[in-house]
């Protein structure tokens, strides 16, 4: 895969049109990208009957990864894979009632759905989940010894300090144990809590290189928005479908400012690419902790023993193909088919997250991959067809019988599953193809195009807090924060 240069990234006088530090409601709504194919439900969209259903539910038990020695992973960072997670709970949180309804699954009303889902994170690339407000209107704690700097919280006792750390590598938590930030989902396991860390430990460092707090901040939300824009996408989406986006504008997801929303097709479907890129397990977490499994790497609500505080040199490693991330493809790692309870927090007690995420599109309308995908079509972009769809689940156990057999999701595939399919078919997993590349540029574009202190807005502006002028990446991220060895 050939990543854009930083000069083919500059910013194009293209992208400059757009507000400046637009304030955002704090909550909104959700709405689609293609809101035309909702008109024709037979045409475009699954339909709710029980036979539909039952299908979809197979369809996600034989999306179950055969094991990652028959699935190669792909030479790129696996902190890239956390960093989407980081990403998605900056811009969304849905509050509503979809996760009551996987039990007994059926599409939603346009109408339910525009009363009852609800997106309590703003459609900004802010870091409003490190800076806050949490859902309940609470920022996180600043220390008392400096209000300026953020409060870090003390690791736990374990098994003893990694080289070169130090216990301040936690989040500040209340006395029930949950952490006092943004987002509460960045305690979800250990890699997207070290990850929050990170940027708690940045905006530290730049107070103690002379900055006020809101100086501090801006400078790593831009920072930050230069993550998404030049290191996340070049490594996600087929660089082709971002450069055509950021020198001639959007084709398809464009909306006014003022009634800027994130389309259900992003967050439904596009964006939970990464559920297939997660592995079984990482290991060369520092010099004590030599790995870990996703059954130990899930620990919401606990503070941080001291022997897990990551050493990220591992995570950033392309070269190793034991630390690679698993392909974008149509199956998933067998722990994530197998939740359990205490990750699924009460709701639903499905545990298989393929099948979560198949239901969850149902239930949420979301047209089928032919459906976007003749959409596009007059920009070039073709659906796939049965075979080539088909093709992809060679190597996954019983899917690609699953697929001949049940005829009618080739002909109208489930969008998540789609993208997911195109990925694999058209480079091997190693990012998103046409369909996924132009859902998610398009969208992360336009977000950062209307989001506060957006850096499209300066046509002029390029990075200056890494170690090389005009470059920063998450290498240089972790660096700044002091967390890199």
């Amino acid at each position: 895969m050939r990543r854009m240069t930083h000069g083919e990234m500059l910013i194009t006088e293209n992208e400059i049109n757009g507000p400046t530090n637009l304030p955002l409601a704090k909550k909104s709504s959700f709405g689609y990208m293609f809101p035309e194919l909702q008109r024709d439900e037979s045409e475009n969209l699954l339909d709710g009957l029980p036979e539909t259903v039952e299908q979809l539910r197979r369809l996600g038990a034989v999306m179950v990864d055969p094991g990652e020695e028959h699935i190669p992973g792909i030479p790129v960072p696996a902190i890239h894979t956390f960093f989407g997670q980081f990403v998605d709970h900056d811009i969304t949180l849905e509050l509503g009632t979809v996760g009551h309804h996987l039990n007994d699954p059926h599409p939603l009303s346009l109408q339910q759905i525009a009363d009852e889902i609800v997106n309590s994170r703003t459609p900004n690339l802010e870091l409003d989940n490190v800076y806050g407000p949490d859902i309940d209107g609470n920022f996180p704690p600043q220390d008392p010894d400096n209000p300026a700097k953020l409060l870090l919280g003390k690791v736990a006792d374990g098994q003893g300090l990694p080289k070169n750390k130090d216990v301040r590598n936690d989040f500040h938590r209340l006395e029930n144990g949950s952490p006092a930030i943004g987002d509460s989902r960045d305690d979800e396991n250990v890699i997207i809590n070290q990850l929050h860390v990170a940027f708690l430990r940045a905006h530290n460092t730049l107070v103690d290189r002379g900055c006020r707090f809101d100086e501090a901040q801006k400078l790593l939300i831009q920072h930050y928005q230069w993550l998404v824009l030049d290191d996340f996408l070049g490594h996600i989406t087929d660089p082709v479908v971002v450069k055509m986006i950021r020198s001639k504008g959007a084709r398809f997801f464009d909306p006014p400012a003022r009634s800027f929303f994130v389309p259900l097709e992003f967050s439904v479907a596009a964006f939970r690419f990464g559920h297939s890129k997660v592995r079984a397990a990482y290991d060369n977490f520092n010099n004590i902790q030599v790995g870990g499994g996703l059954d130990l790497l899930f620990r919401p609500g606990r503070t941080l023993p001291e022997h897990w505080i990551i050493s990220w040199p591992s995570f950033l490693d392309a070269e190793d193909p034991g630390r690679f991330p698993r392909p974008t493809d149509t199956s998933l790692t067998r722990q994530l088919t197998e939740l359990p309870p205490d990750v699924l927090s009460g709701q639903d007690p499905e545990p298989n997250l393929a099948t979560r995420n198949l239901l969850r599109g149902l239930i949420l309308r979301m047209p089928t991959g032919q459906a976007v995908a003749r959409r596009m079509e007059a920009q070039g972009i073709r659906p796939m067809n049965e075979e080539e769809i088909a093709s992809v689940a060679e190597k996954i156990p019983g899917q690609k019988a699953f697929l001949n057999e049940s005829k009618f999701l080739l002909k109208k595939t489930p969008l998540w599953f789609y993208i997911l399919a195109e990925a694999a078919f058209y480079s091997r997993g190693h990012h998103l193809g046409p369909v996924g590349s132009t859902i998610v540029a398009e969208v992360l574009i336009a977000i950062l195009r209307h989001s506060t202190y957006s850096i499209l807005c300066e046509p002029h502006w390029r990075p200056t807090i890494g170690d090389t002028p005009g470059k920063f990446d998450l290498e240089d991220l972790l660096k700044l924060a002091g967390v890199f060895s």
